[in-house]
């Protein structure tokens, strides 16, 4: 294949060469009516498309536009029909999805409630890569007719409605796994799914092919073939592209990227991905709130976001207002965030606040960075030098991504290291945020609360919040709990990222959203320029 061959060209020193060479051209790739012949992506390695193993697949991208999810959102944050044509509420704890007639596999197969019963419950099993995204209070996924699924729950949970529109809950054919079990989602066998695009080919050490599914149940697809490059490092997809191999790439080091690439990428408002600082406040010096409050002033967001690489916009609480989108109109939810207190970078203030402290002549302190790539330790490295200058003399620990989970999930808490970290957004409900790693249930081994911060109050809203599904309500408990945890500071919000993306200028892209990537065959949007 041509775009792999000139990969290979790149990755063995010919970047030079390619780099001044020819374009294919938007000519040479884009038919009548706008159909584009191929599209060449650049991905981080894949090893299964089976979720259940691994999420590799579904990070990447491709997996998405072969799985389809019941719901997906809006660019407003409002969930809309996908495989699901509608859903209902009996109860607080049941919900009824009902779903289109028409849809089939791409082999053929109709897709049934079995299915997506089937695939879900697959999900969720014990084991799985996959399960946290179902909540405890999950009882049972039935399917109660040829096209009806049922969910039931134990107890009211609002954030539930969203649980369903990700990408990594695609639906996938119950047939074809039972026939090869053994092998599922692995290259040789793959998956079957209803999306736009059907697997062709994959290979864990190169890439994978996709061809327009003939049988797609939703608008037309308009691009005939998504050829994915796999590579080892962000500088190798930087250098194919600035030779022009690949079209579209989703850096996560974004300056280093543009920088290599030479290009300059497009950015969106990120999903909610949060930089922000942890200290746990179970030990000292962390379990006092004058020091915390004096960390909050002395932590200097613009350096520490330059620190990063850019991309990032400063935050001054945990959830971002795309979170609190569908929980009120752009005034509410402003209103809202503007009732919050905030610590603005204040040396002065840092410094009164570390002498109504236990240390107002200093302390002594270790903090954690995982290893995630360069941008982790240097923003790490940043928040040293700045707690120096109020009188936190702190040493930094550089932890691998395993050392990293085992220490924030283990059984012992006191042992936990107050650490920069980048707080993902599970998913687009502003309560998976809670749920997901505060409130005392979370402080617990196993779960990712590293600050172990929680009080009766928090949980109790943390609790309200999700027991109901009234918007104005919801929006009420989110801000009352985001001003607690301003008061108290067990971590400070430092910035959230945004999204990026490089695309070749053969297309357009108006329709990008940060969320759709992750909950939507996301290519369907894309355009011949």
């Amino acid at each position: 294949m041509a775009n792999r061959t000139t990969v290979v060209a790149i990755l063995t020193g010919l970047v030079t060469v390619m780099a001044v060479g020819c374009s294919p051209g938007t000519g040479s790739r884009v038919g009548a009516a706008g159909v584009v012949e191929e599209l060449r992506v650049a991905s981080t390695p894949v090893s299964t498309l089976d979720y259940n193993k691994n999420n590799s697949g579904y990070g990447s991208g491709v997996g998405g536009l072969v799985m389809e999810p019941l719901l997906t959102r809006t660019k407003t944050g409002k969930l809309r029909p996908w495989l699901a044509e509608s859903w209902s509420t009996p109860n607080p704890t049941t919900y009824v999805y009902t779903l289109r007639d028409g849809v089939t596999f791409t082999d053929g197969h109709e897709l049934t409630a079995e299915d997506v019963a089937f695939s879900l419950n697959y999900y969720r099993s014990e084991g799985s890569t996959n399960a946290y995204n179902f909540p405890a209070t999950l009882k049972s996924i039935t399917a109660t007719g040829r096209h009806t699924l049922t969910v039931t729950l134990t107890e009211p949970n609002a954030a539930w409605e969203g649980v369903l529109a990700r990408s990594s809950l695609g639906i996938f054919s119950k047939s074809f796994y039972q026939k090869n079990k053994d092998t599922f989602g692995r290259p040789g066998t793959g998956v079957v799914g209803t999306g736009p695009w059907k697997l062709i080919d994959f290979n864990p050490t190169t890439g994978a092919d996709l061809e327009a599914n003939p049988r797609y149940w939703g608008e037309k697809v308009r691009i005939k073939k998504i050829s994915f490059t796999f590579f080892d490092s962000e500088t190798s997809q930087a250098f194919a592209f600035r030779a022009k191999a690949v079209d579209l790439a989703f850096p996560s080091d974004s300056r280093s990227f543009a920088s290599t690439a030479g290009v300059k990428l497009a950015t969106v408002p990120g999903s909610g991905d949060q930089g922000q600082f942890g200290m746990n406040v179970l030990v000292a010096p962390w379990n006092d709130v004058h020091l915390r409050r004096a960390v909050a002033h002395a932590l200097d967001k613009k350096a520490l976001i330059n620190a990063y690489g850019g991309y990032a916009e400063p935050a001054d609480t945990l959830l971002s207002p795309g979170l609190l989108q569908p929980l009120g109109t752009e005034q509410q939810i402003e209103d809202a965030l503007d009732s919050v207190p905030t610590y603005p970078y204040d040396l002065d203030q840092a410094k009164a606040e570390m002498a109504k402290s236990a240390y107002p002549r200093g302390v002594d302190v270790t903090i954690a960075v995982a290893d995630y790539g360069q941008y982790a330790s240097t923003v790490g490295q940043a928040v040293v030098a700045q707690l120096k200058k109020i009188g936190i003399r702190a040493t930094l620990k550089v932890n691998s991504p395993e050392m990293d989970i085992a220490e924030a999930t283990g059984s012992d808490r006191k042992k936990i290291h107050s650490a920069f970290s980048i707080l993902g957004a599970v998913s687009s409900d502003p309560g998976e945020a809670f749920n997901y790693s505060l409130g005392s249930a979370n402080a617990t081994p196993g779960n990712f609360n590293s600050t172990n911060y929680g009080s009766k109050t928090s949980d109790r809203l943390i609790a309200a919040a999700f027991a109901t599904s009234d918007p104005a309500k919801r929006l009420t408990y989110y801000t009352e709990l985001l001003k607690e945890y301003a008061e108290q500071v067990p971590f400070v919000p430092l910035f959230f990222l945004e999204s990026t993306y490089a695309l070749s200028t053969d297309f357009t892209w108006p329709a990008y959203t940060a969320s759709w990537r992750n909950n939507g065959p996301w290519a369907l949007d894309l355009r011949a320029a």
